[in-house]
């Protein structure tokens, strides 16, 4: 099993700040509201806790306290880059695979095996959680769908990046 050593520090921050982007990319993609955004950030809150008590290391170091608020600082800084007026979502789907592609590469370059497995497993399980934690377009609670069409979509592309365990 590899761990933090074994990459460098792009390749680091490429394997860190890919799990959060796909979250983030993922709830913006479902525009839920105010209450179906909180349950999405409260599941991608417990998906992080989870995979800090993974069977991994790897993934175990990654959500690791300090290294999600690195993360955060990482992803704010491509936010803030994001010209006014530009598509956020867009732009934050686009960012999530990239950092997705860097961060198989990373794995792939370090012969990781089990470790990539393991981090494409999470990847996916991370992105179809917060897709799954609010329904999209209902009415007081009536009618809408768990997963929406946008979600979908930018799932869709996730799985053909990292290959749907």
């Amino acid at each position: 099993m590899k761990d933090k050593k074994d990459f460098n520090i792009t390749q680091w921050r490429a394997l860190r700040n890919a799990p959060q982007f796909v979250a983030l990319a993922t709830a913006a993609a479902g525009n839920s509201g105010l209450l179906g955004s909180l349950s999405e950030g409260m599941a991608a809150a417990s998906a992080f806790s989870a995979a800090g008590r993974a069977n991994n290391e790897l993934i175990r170091q990654i959500f690791t306290r300090d290294e999600i608020r690195s993360a955060q600082q990482d992803i704010q800084a491509v936010l803030k880059s994001v010209p006014a007026g530009a598509a956020v979502e867009s732009r934050l789907q686009e960012a999530a695979l990239d950092a997705v592609r860097a961060a198989l590469e990373a794995l792939q370059a370090v012969d990781a095996g089990t470790d990539l497995d393991d981090y494409r497993k999470m990847l996916t399980w991370l992105g179809e959680e917060v897709a799954n934690a609010a329904k999209e377009g209902d009415f007081l609670g009536f009618g809408g769908e768990r997963v929406s069409e946008g979600e979908r979509k930018f799932l869709a592309r996730l799985y053909m990046i990292v290959g749907r365990p």
